[in-house]
């Protein structure tokens, strides 16, 4: 074998044990447990459920804020490739993303009450309505927005209310992306 040629050889070993070596430095990488791992493996332990679509941006920050951890969501896809709403969330009713529901129900503490939108029949909204109404009612559930929070929650029953306790039922569903510590308080989960 001439000069020239082993010098080809010699390189192409070189990049293949480079690739090879780069590949299994990655593999350690992804292997290595997420921070949130224990957190997002009792989401799914307690029930709960995170419906999304692929082609939704607030979906994609929820999942961001489980980093490598999100593979343990209990995330149920809501879109097919053309867009279409899927059977599994047309038949849960879920109308916007993210939501998520609780086995157990929604709790959370407010000491204000809600904006109330009732639910909306074809393409009217009920009069007297607040204006945030338009942008947040559902088909089939009133909608409860709270001042204290970035989303809104839609029931089909009303909560029970004691003190700064608001107690929904277990169809209750969120509608926005939801903090990490109230995800924890509804499974009664202490984060690290």
């Amino acid at each position: 074998m001439d000069k020239k040629a082993s010098q080809f050889v010699f390189m192409i070993v070189i990049v293949v044990l480079f690739v090879g070596g780069l590949a299994m430095f990655m593999n350690k990488v992804n292997n290595k447990p997420g921070e949130l791992d224990n957190f997002a493996k009792a989401l799914t332990a307690e029930g709960a459920q995170f419906y999304g679509a692929f082609w939704c941006p607030h979906c994609q920050a929820e999942k961001a804020l489980f980093g490598s951890s999100k593979k343990y969501l209990p995330y149920v896809e809501c879109s097919n490739p053309d867009r279409s709403p899927t059977q599994v969330c047309t038949d849960n009713k879920i109308e916007s993303f993210p939501t998520w529901t609780f086995k157990n129900g929604i709790s959370l503490n407010s000491k204000s009450d809600p904006v109330v939108c009732q639910a909306v029949t074809g393409d009217t909204f009920p009069a007297g309505e607040d204006p945030i109404c338009s942008q947040m009612s559902s088909r089939y559930f009133k909608t409860y927005k709270f001042a204290d929070y970035q989303f809104s929650l839609r029931s089909p029953t009303d909560p029970i209310h004691k003190g700064d306790v608001w107690q929904f039922p277990a169809e209750a569903a969120t509608s926005g992306e939801i903090p990490l510590k109230f995800l924890a308080q509804q499974i009664g989960y202490a984060l690290p």
